[in-house]
């Protein structure tokens, strides 16, 4: 079950930022009571609909000063080679270089400097259990949110004011910014009335 909009309007940016919670959920004050916001959920669903539109046109590569290597077995590197058009649209440059092995050379700029070898064999994964006949259809979107997750902001890692501020911007263009890829709430809502009936301040 989707969340619901938090109004009828996407307003994340008029929230008045109070602070970081263990350094994963972040703390605002809305007109109506207390927001919390899961900072690694809900930069995975930005990351996951920028990855999402930029496969539709031109990506932005990010070239690895040392091209990586990665080893797969036969299953995954037939998998692999299905893979290859569409790892290149997302912006992956991933080449054969004999046998099993594939050679990594370029990775989507969005996903920064992150580990690209668990990436890669996480997305291989995901299409294989997806099994042939929806390889390059259902896969194609696990690995997007493989993607965003593995490019995300992480849990238990402080933001600065302007990380937190272009989020909120970015939450705001996003069509659906209630939820992660997966369905889990980027956001919960205490109204005013809830926190004040649970301190018994009214009845």
């Amino acid at each position: 079950m989707e969340q619901q909009p938090l109004w009828s309007r996407k307003q994340f940016q008029d929230l008045k930022y109070v602070g970081q919670f263990h350094d994963t959920y972040l703390i605002f004050e809305s007109r109506e009571g207390l927001v919390v916001i899961d900072q690694h959920a809900a930069h995975e669903r930005i990351m996951y609909e920028r990855l999402k539109n930029s496969s539709r046109g031109k990506v932005e590569k990010q070239a690895l000063l040392i091209p990586e290597t990665i080893d797969l077995n036969y299953r995954e590197a037939a998998v692999m080679e299905k893979m290859l058009p569409d790892l290149k649209a997302l912006g992956f440059g991933v080449e054969p270089f004999g046998g099993g092995t594939y050679v990594i050379n370029s990775l989507p700029g969005m996903l920064g400097n992150r580990e690209v070898k668990p990436l890669m064999l996480e997305m291989v994964d995901a299409v294989l259990e997806n099994g042939d006949g929806a390889v390059l259809e259902n896969a194609l979107d696990d690995c997007l949110k493989i993607m965003a997750c593995h490019g995300a902001i992480r849990a238990n890692q402080t933001l600065k004011d302007s990380e937190i501020a272009r989020m909120l911007e970015q939450l705001d263009a996003c069509e659906n910014p209630s939820n992660c890829p997966h369905g889990r709430p980027t956001w919960i809502n205490w109204p005013l009335s809830f926190l004040e009936k649970a301190f018994k301040r009214i009845v």
